[in-house]
């Protein structure tokens, strides 16, 4: 069995904070949005505080959903298994989902010089170099291994014509 954290991988398990950690430049851009548009219409005070009101609203509550949706893509942790794998994001992590496992001879693994990628359930993932500085080589290594150990098809050297 083998473990890696990437850099996505909290710091703590208060999940508001990490939320809003995430949620941060959404809200940044949802409010500069906001301030774009009241500048523009020039409306009279009470339209303008109504106006402002519900739209600080909307965007903190798109803010939170966006974050959301980049707790649940943002990978913090993988586990290599026997033959199988699981990839355990950060939502997974704040909420204590079950850890779902996937056979490592359906991953498929292909890797560029600063990105492996890999089939995991229904989706294809990405894992990055720069979120796995030290683990990256060593990733790459399980995945190669299961694939072969399991028996994916042959590479092109393998192949006599």
């Amino acid at each position: 069995m083998a473990s890696f954290r990437s850099a996505h991988y909290p710091r703590s398990k208060n999940t508001l904070l990490i939320t809003q950690e995430y949620a941060m430049r959404y809200y940044l851009v949802m409010m500069f949005i906001v301030m774009v548009i009241a500048v523009i219409r020039k409306y009279n005070n009470k339209e303008m505080i109504i106006f402002s009101a519900i739209a600080v609203v909307v965007s903190l509550l798109l803010g939170n959903l966006l974050a959301h949706v980049k707790l649940r893509r943002s990978v913090a942790e993988i586990f290599f298994v026997n033959d199988g794998f699981s990839i355990i994001s950060v939502h997974d992590i704040l909420h204590e989902s079950p850890k779902r496992s996937f056979p490592l001879r359906f991953a498929n693994p292909t890797r560029t010089q600063d990105q492996i990628q890999f089939h995991f359930e229904d989706q294809i993932m990405h894992l990055k170099r720069e979120d796995w500085p030290e683990e990256f080589e060593l990733i790459w290594n399980w995945f190669i291994s299961g694939s072969v150990e399991m028996g994916a098809a042959p590479s092109l050297e393998d192949l006599e014509y």
